[in-house]
């Protein structure tokens, strides 16, 4: 069976080159690797071949206004329009309207259902504070929500310290003023770690979401920094990766970074990577509700 290493990146959208656009105007060789020699805008050319595919693929589900992270996410864990299902773009947390199908259609238990011992994971550790918010609340995010719905361990401290969970912003570091004692990491060590985790799973995600908040600008980090920092990440992926066996899957919920000229969302497409083994699978995929079909189909082998 094919490995699958998912990176879910929010907020990154397939816009116009210009000078607001970071993708225009930064260094970012892994992410041209993974557009086959083209920067990430809407004039790259698409690519499909049996083990590489680069698309865009439609964000906007048919609704007016602006894409939001809750229906956006829900849709491409599922397969499911959540965005119709609430009748308009809903974020950042699932709308309530989208809860059936987060519990029986998402990505994680529809792996499960192929074979009951095939265990996806999640690869993102959350500090102490993130689980005290969610119960208090009830706000679980989207891929949290998907991980409780299917019985997939959410990662915590003690298994980042340990080596067995990433940080949502790669190296830790955000982690300090927190309190916590954690190790600090680099981007590469983090692409390997990623690397090494996703071998013992059918289908491993990472959820990456400071290129939103660098859209929003909501942080003290500008997009180039951010999208360098993930370069670095993508380049350990591609050298540790077997794409004889594994296939690395990049995608995004709607676009935001890609428009410096804005601190909202937008409607641009979002892109679609596929890299390896399988990749074949995801050339006919045109939106988010079809990510995730293709990952189960890709999986059966089908």
């Amino acid at each position: 069976m094919t490995r699958i290493l998912f990176v879910f990146v929010d907020g990154i959208g397939l816009g116009p080159p210009h000078a607001a656009n970071p993708f225009s105007t930064t260094s970012l060789p892994s992410f041209v690797q993974l557009a086959d020699g083209h920067a990430w805008t809407a004039e790259a050319p698409h690519v499909a071949t049996p083990s590489h595919v680069f698309r865009p693929i439609d964000a906007t589900l048919g609704i007016d206004g602006l894409p939001q992270s809750g229906t956006g996410q829900a849709t491409l864990l599922t397969g499911v329009n959540c965005a119709a299902l609430v009748g308009r773009h809903f974020g950042p947390f699932p709308h309530s309207a989208t809860h059936e199908a987060l519990a029986s259609d998402n990505l994680f238990a529809r792996i499960q259902r192929l074979d009951r011992r095939s265990v996806p994971a999640f690869a993102n550790a959350y500090p102490p504070r993130f689980f005290d918010y969610a119960r208090e609340r009830r706000r679980w995010t989207v891929t949290t929500r998907c991980c409780l719905e299917a019985n997939v361990p959410v990662r915590s401290l003690d298994a980042l310290r340990d080596g067995r969970a990433l940080t949502a912003d790669l190296t830790g570091a955000g982690w300090t003023p927190l309190g916590h004692d954690v190790p600090v990491i680099t981007e590469t060590e983090a692409g390997s770690r990623f690397v090494t985790l996703a071998r013992d799973y059918p289908l491993t995600l990472f959820e990456y979401f400071l290129t939103d908040k660098a859209g929003h600008r909501r942080i003290d980090q500008s997009p180039t920094s951010i999208l360098q920092s993930l370069d670095h990440f993508f380049k350990a992926i591609l050298e540790r990766m077997d794409p004889h066996n594994e296939l690395l899957l990049i995608t995004s919920d709607h676009g935001n970074i890609e428009d410096g000229d804005r601190t909202t969302h937008t409607r641009h497409p979002v892109p679609l990577i596929a890299y390896g083994q399988g990749a074949h699978h995801f050339a006919d995929a045109t939106s988010l509700i079809d990510v995730t079909p293709r990952i189960v189909r890709a999986l059966a082998g089908s």
